[in-house]
């Protein structure tokens, strides 16, 4: 399994917050020339597009707040790839790569349950013992 580079979700959150910026600006700059410009010379969509693109952020925050909601209420969630999340859209029965070094060079990599393993344990059942 490849491994995911960290700066990939920073790169993904820096371009939707440019866009939504963007977004911003281009509807402001609508309002204020629908509010300059004489009734003579402007657009009836003028002030449809300004106020549209000024709402498209926070129609995106809500609809970002009402994911995050349901996602955590039904106990799913998307995923972009295998970003730099941290693993939280993982399962947490999912399986795991553990590099096996008894066999072949120890390279090979088998896959073994995480509910299987019992490494956690393991400096428990050491301080437990003595």
């Amino acid at each position: 399994m490849p491994v995911s580079d960290p700066s990939s979700g920073r790169a993904f959150i820096w371009i939707v917050t440019c866009l939504l910026f963007t977004s911003l600006i281009a509807g402001g700059v609508c309002l204020v020339a629908y509010m300059i410009l004489p009734e003579s010379e402007t657009s009836p969509w003028i002030p449809v597009a300004g106020v549209s693109l000024v709402c498209l952020p926070w129609t995106f925050w809500f609809f970002t707040c009402l994911y995050r909601i349901f996602s955590r209420c039904c106990g799913c969630r998307l995923g972009v790839g295998n970003g730099g999340g941290g693993g939280s859209n993982a399962p947490k029965n999912a399986d795991v790569e553990v590099a096996n070094q008894s066999t072949k060079g120890g390279n090979e990599l088998n896959r073994t349950s995480s509910v299987a393993s019992h490494e956690s344990e393991m400096a428990l059942a050491k301080s437990m013992g003595s």
